[in-house]
């Protein structure tokens, strides 16, 4: 099985479980077993997709560059499971008038028993209660499947004119939450730093490999651990039809980036971005919130 066909199962997997059960979190391991693939099979090619399985991530961006009939079969599920569950919700408000009647009927013969009358009532109370939090439950799923289906729309109107440039790009980043791990588990920095340097001499390799007889634009994303790569990378605006290659690089000084520089055989085009921020209240807490466990 292709690794392409293999990712839009995946895709397809994801989607149709969310549209199914939008209540319901769904798990990496669901979604393995449903494409018939191993765990360590996800997590080495299609890591990028976990934020959509964790609901960090709208499932409406995985359409994004699918043809017309995924993107159909798409609010087709939608619409088809607002209308499942309109229609379970009418039937339960049916049998709810119906079962109201039926207990009314039923207390009317049983008022010359006040205690019988008193316990049937609080019975009747409390299951109606129970009833209208179920419908209430049945509404939520109805509003968000209306809600990511009004999204769906607006994204596809909007699609219509963005530019291709931005389909042509990759993002090279090694595994360096492994690393943090490692570090977090031992405290040894000086375990740390070597396997950091080992990750990044690998990204270099790789990078060299890379550029060999093609044009290609590098994007070197300086990590400081302010803000978050991937939306970077999602809210990059391009520029040229040129290939852009995006690459997380976790050094903090200007003598370690020159090194890397050198170490660039083919010295293809190159931008740097560094974050920054003037404020140290906000550097304080972006790193307490999403960095804490980062060395």
């Amino acid at each position: 099985m292709s690794s392409i066909l293999t990712r839009s199962k995946i895709i397809n997997a994801i989607i149709e479980e969310k549209v199914k059960n939008p209540s319901i979190k769904l798990k990496i391991q669901d979604i393995c077993s449903i494409v018939e693939i191993s765990r360590q099979a996800f997590n080495r090619y299609y890591s990028d997709l976990k934020p959509y399985i964790s609901s960090e991530k709208p499932i409406s961006e995985l359409i994004k560059g699918e043809d017309e009939i995924s993107y159909n079969r798409l609010l087709s599920s939608y619409q088809s499971r607002i209308i499942e569950l309109q229609n379970k919700l009418n039937e339960i408000k049916e049998n709810n008038r119906k079962e109201i009647a039926n207990i009314e009927n039923s207390l009317t013969t049983s008022m010359m028993n006040n205690d019988l009358t008193l316990y049937d009532v609080d019975s009747i109370r409390l299951q109606l209660q129970k009833q209208s939090l179920h419908n209430e439950k049945l509404l939520d799923k109805i509003n968000f499947l209306q809600t990511e289906l009004s999204k769906q729309q607006i994204r596809k109107v909007s699609e219509s004119v963005t530019t291709s440039f931005s389909t042509k790009h990759d993002v090279l980043d090694e595994n360096f939450e492994l690393i943090f791990k490692n570090y977090t588990d031992n405290h040894d920095i000086d375990a740390f730093e070597e396997e950091k340097e080992s990750a990044i001499n690998r990204m270099i390799t790789k990078l060299n490999k890379f550029s060999i007889n093609r044009e290609v634009i590098i994007i070197i994303f300086m990590e400081r651990y302010l803000c978050s790569f991937n939306k970077f990378v999602q809210r990059y605006v391009f520029d040229s039809d040129t290939f852009h290659l995006f690459v997380k690089l976790p050094v903090h000084s200007r003598s370690e980036l020159k090194l890397i520089l050198k170490k660039l055989n083919n010295q293809p085009t190159i931008q740097i971005y560094i974050p920054h921020s003037e404020s140290e209240t906000i550097i304080k807490t972006q790193r307490q919130f999403f960095f804490q466990k980062y060395p």
